[in-house]
């Protein structure tokens, strides 16, 4: 589920000419193409945007009978999954190389809004 949202676009990486943020719409496009797109059995990736000053964010449903109560606890277990991952996915490379900040949001099936996070370059970078 976590590295489908942070490298499902790692195909692009190769192509270091462009600029970053239009690097970053490609990764956006290509990762949108395959969107909607179930991570495991409560997840589903919706869609990625670029966002200003060089961050990408990612949309997820939670779906199923997955009963998201406790937020703080939910991020407190989630976040530390992502970031290990951030920092050994060769992947992702990309990201790391220049330093963009990776959001992630998280919606009910109806859309809305539950919890979201913010994952800095000061956060995988360590």
């Amino acid at each position: 589920m976590l590295l489908f949202s942070i490298v499902c676009s790692g195909l692009l990486f190769t192509q270091c000419n462009k600029s970053v943020d239009a690097r970053l719409k490609e990764l956006a496009e290509e990762t949108n193409k395959m969107c909607p797109r179930m991570l495991d059995q409560w997840t589903r990736l919706d869609s990625c945007a670029v966002q200003s000053g060089l961050a990408m964010r990612y949309y997820h449903s939670i779906i199923g009978e997955l009963i998201v109560t406790d937020t703080t606890l939910f991020k407190s277990k989630l976040e530390p999954q992502i970031i290990s991952a951030m920092k050994t996915n060769p992947d992702v490379k990309f990201y790391k190389d220049n330093d963009i900040t990776m959001e992630y949001q998280y919606n009910d099936t109806e859309g809305k809004y539950i919890f979201s996070m913010i994952i800095t370059p000061d956060n995988y970078k360590k």
